[in-house]
């Protein structure tokens, strides 16, 4: 007897102790019933919806539901109707795309109680047969030309497709855009192997294709190194430039003439630019007349009588990126020689040296004491100075006293060209005769250089040309 109601005792105990605990566990089963049944491949309702037998806990729920899209975990958007949940991607759903649905785990329901849940269910959204993918690649003539399993959305395309190395090339949408050929706007790169690839692309309905697509294609194989075939003067013009080819560029090249590079074949511009180089530097630029003609058109003039060179790198490359065989080397003087002074005579009847000489020169008295001292000098030069540079010429000549300093510096009276403009008649005044005691030293100089006497095609004299002589 007492043994039976110690087995009372204890199955009271056990029951108050598990009415004590919470939450209470139950071994009842909890039903989940979802819109997307299993094994279903394919689902294209706006919202899935899942269904409880019993009213669960909707915070528990939210933190314990998972939608996948393409393996990662994606934002929802929740909406409830008692023991019903209606869910959705927060940023809407992609055709095409995989998605998995997964609530696992302990399970807590409005009254404490909690269930084991399993609901896993994998799909892609949209309908079947609605696949996007590429059907065909093909390359011929150049032209590649892919077929898609529909009509591909076009902005998607120009986002997806991706050629490298970089090219420009022309795409044409054919056939209600599932048919897209791409094509070269001036030949692909010799000698090149390009990749292109298309991953991520969507239909013009709005599929996805999950599967990523490439292919390899190579330029036009080519092993002919270019040859620089000549380098001559060029008269510019940008409508039809005259090419002396058979003329070398020494002792023909003009004072500020072009000079034209002719190739073997079309050359990379960039690679001829910068692989061209004089010295000393000459201030000009390229122009690109033709693939295989390019011209170098100097700034300023050429240097008289100076010896230039003309490196041209091995580094240059043609289209092909083949680059020239070796590096040459051009040398080269102008045409041109320097400007050069003839005579120098004084008041129409005497010739003065300019070697260096001091002469002593007896001035035509003036025709009255009072009238100041003056001098005629004429200037021969080997060229006509043109009318636009004769203000120059003059200003580049002075006559000026050497010493002593008390001696009167001469004024420029007039000044007159004559013979074509070849001779330089300029008139002085205020000359300071030489004593017995005091000799009055003077210096006629006609300046040289680029800044002195020019003719027309820029020669100048090289030298200073000078007649030193004391006025007696």
């Amino acid at each position: 007897m007492w043994k039976t109601w110690n087995k009372i005792l204890l199955i009271l105990l056990f029951i108050g102790s598990m009415c004590a605990c919470k939450p209470l566990i139950t071994f009842e089963y909890l039903e989940i019933t979802c819109s997307v049944e299993e094994r279903q491949f394919y689902y294209f309702e706006e919202y899935i919806h899942i269904y409880f037998s019993h009213k669960p806990d909707k915070n528990d729920v939210e933190k314990k539901i998972r939608l996948y899209e393409d393996g990662s975990a994606i934002m929802l958007d929740y909406t409830w109707n008692g023991q019903a949940i209606t869910l959705r991607p927060y940023f809407n759903w992609q055709k095409g795309q995989s998605y998995s649905l997964e609530l696992q785990g302990m399970l807590k329901m409005d009254d404490n109680r909690t269930y084991t849940a399993h609901l896993y269910r994998s799909f892609i959204y949209g309908e079947d047969g609605n696949s996007f993918e590429l059907i065909l690649n093909d390359l011929h003539d150049d032209i590649l030309t892919f077929q898609f399993s529909k009509p591909v959305l076009i902005t998607s395309f120009n986002e997806r497709f991706i050629i490298t190395p970089f090219a420009e090339y022309n795409t044409d949408f054919t056939e209600n855009n599932s048919t897209i050929i791409i094509s070269p706007k001036s030949g692909w790169s010799s000698n090149t192997t390009y990749s292109w690839s298309i991953k991520n692309m969507i239909s013009a309905d709005g599929y996805l294709m999950k599967k990523d697509f490439s292919g390899l294609f190579n330029g036009i194989y080519d092993t002919e190194q270019p040859i620089l075939e000549f380098v001559c003067p060029v008269d510019y013009d940008i409508s039809d430039s005259l090419w002396y080819t058979t003329f070398e560029l020494d002792n023909n090249l003009l004072e500020k003439q072009a000079i034209g590079f002719l190739f073997s074949k079309p050359m990379d511009e960039a690679f001829v630019v910068g692989g061209v180089n004089f010295s000393p530097s000459i201030s000009g630029y390229f122009i690109k007349e033709t693939d295989m003609r390019f011209i170098f058109i100097p700034n300023d003039f050429y240097q008289l009588q100076r010896e230039y060179r003309i490196t041209i790198s091995d580094s240059i490359k043609d289209t092909s990126g083949l680059p020239l065989y070796e590096q040459q080397y051009i040398f080269f003087t102008t045409a041109n020689q320097f400007l050069s002074v003839s005579n120098i005579t004084f008041d129409d009847n005497t010739l003065m040296p300019t070697d260096g000489t001091i002469i002593n020169y007896s001035m035509i008295p003036p025709l009255l004491p009072i009238n100041p001292v003056q001098l005629k000098t004429t200037i021969d030069f080997s060229t006509n100075i043109p009318q636009e540079n004769q203000n120059a010429a003059v200003s580049s000549i002075s006559l000026n006293v050497l010493f002593p300093d008390s001696a009167n510096n001469p004024t420029l009276v007039s000044a007159y060209w004559s013979d074509g403009g070849s001779r330089l008649s300029i008139e002085w005044s205020g000359f300071t005769i030489s004593s017995s005691i005091i000799e009055n030293y003077y210096m006629l100089k006609v300046s040289s250089g680029q800044n002195g006497v020019k003719n027309r095609v820029n020669e100048y004299l090289e030298e200073d040309v000078c007649v030193i002589f004391i006025a007696y």
